[in-house]
C-alpha cells in the first residue's frame, strides 16, 4: 500500500471519533440542565455549555489519534517500511487536524454568534490582530490548525511510545499520565501552589517569555511568533514519532 492509500484508510477509521466528540458535547450540554441554576434562561445555560464544545471535540479526536498499533500493524501486514508507514501517519494527521479545526471553527463561529466573542481563546489574545474579518478569520483558522496539528502529532508520539510497551509497561505509562495530571490540575486549584508558581513565573521572567511568544505587550497583537513556535514544535514531535516508529514494536 502507498503512503495515500494508507493515510486514506486511517483518516476512513478516525472520521467516526468527531461524531463521538460531537456526541459528548451534545451530552456535556444536558448534562448542564441537571445543575440548572435559578433565574437562567435555557438559552442562557446552552450558550455557557456551547463554549466547550470544540474543546471537547478536540479531546475525544486525541483520543482516536493516539490509537496506534493497529495502524502499524495494518502498514507491516502490507509490507509497508517503518519510514512509510510514519509518512502514512503525518500525512494522516494533516488531514485529521484540518478536518477537526474546521468542525471546531465552525461550531466556534455559532458559539460567537450566540455569545461574546471572548468565550473563544483566540479572540482573548488576538481580537485586534486584524481590522479585516476575512483576514482576522483566516488567521484564526491557520492558528488553531497549527496549534491543533502540534497536539495531534504529539498524542501519536506517545501512542507511538506506548506501542513499544507491553500490556503492563502500558499500564504503567497510562497511570504515570493520569497521576502526573490529576497532580498538575490539583495544584493550579491550590491557592499556596498558584503562590508558588507565580513567583517561579516571575523569576524565569515568563511575562518577557509570554511578551515573546503571544506579543501582549503589542497594542493589536499578532499570531505570527505563536504558529512559528507551534510549528517548530510540531516538527521536533514528528522527528521523535519518526524515532519511535523506527523501534522494535512489542509483539502481540
Amino acid at each position: 500500500m502507498k503512503v495515500r492509500a494508507l493515510s486514506k484508510k486511517y483518516l476512513h477509521d478516525f472520521l467516526p471519533f468527531i461524531g463521538y466528540g460531537l456526541i459528548a458535547s451534545i451530552v456535556y450540554i444536558l448534562f448542564g440542565f441537571l445543575s440548572f441554576p435559578d433565574g437562567m434562561s435555557v438559552l442562557q445555560q446552552v450558550k455557557q455549555d456551547f463554549v466547550m464544545s470544540p474543546y471537547l471535540i478536540s479531546v475525544v479526536t486525541m483520543v482516536g489519534i493516539s490509537f496506534n498499533y493497529r495502524r502499524f500493524k495494518l502498514a507491516m501486514q502490507n509490507g509497508v517500511s517503518r519510514k512509510t508507514f510514519w509518512k502514512a501517519k503525518m500525512l494522516f494527521i494533516f488531514k485529521a487536524a484540518f478536518i477537526v479545526n474546521v468542525v471546531n471553527i465552525i461550531v466556534s463561529f455559532i458559539n460567537i454568534k450566540m455569545g461574546p466573542s471572548e468565550t473563544y481563546i483566540y479572540f482573548q489574545i488576538f481580537d485586534k490582530a486584524f481590522n479585516n474579518v476575512f483576514i482576522q478569520s483566516f488567521s484564526m483558522f491557520i492558528t488553531d490548525y497549527v496549534a491543533l496539528l502540534f497536539i495531534f502529532i504529539s498524542m501519536n508520539t506517545f501512542g507511538t511510545m506506548a506501542s513499544l510497551m507491553n500490556k503492563f509497561g502500558k499500564a504503567i505509562f497510562y497511570s504515570i499520565g493520569i497521576v502526573t495530571y490529576m497532580i498538575l490540575t490539583n495544584l493550579l486549584t491550590q491557592y499556596s501552589s498558584r503562590k508558588l508558581i507565580s513567583k517561579f513565573f516571575d523569576r524565569i521572567n515568563g511575562d518577557a517569555i509570554l511578551n515573546f511568544i503571544f506579543d501582549i505587550k503589542s497594542k493589536s497583537p499578532k499570531p505570527y511568533m505563536l504558529i512559528l513556535i507551534m510549528i517548530i514544535l510540531a516538527i521536533i514531535a514528528a522527528l521523535f514519532n519518526l524515532l519511535f516508529t523506527k523501534l522494535e514494536q512489542v509483539k502481540r
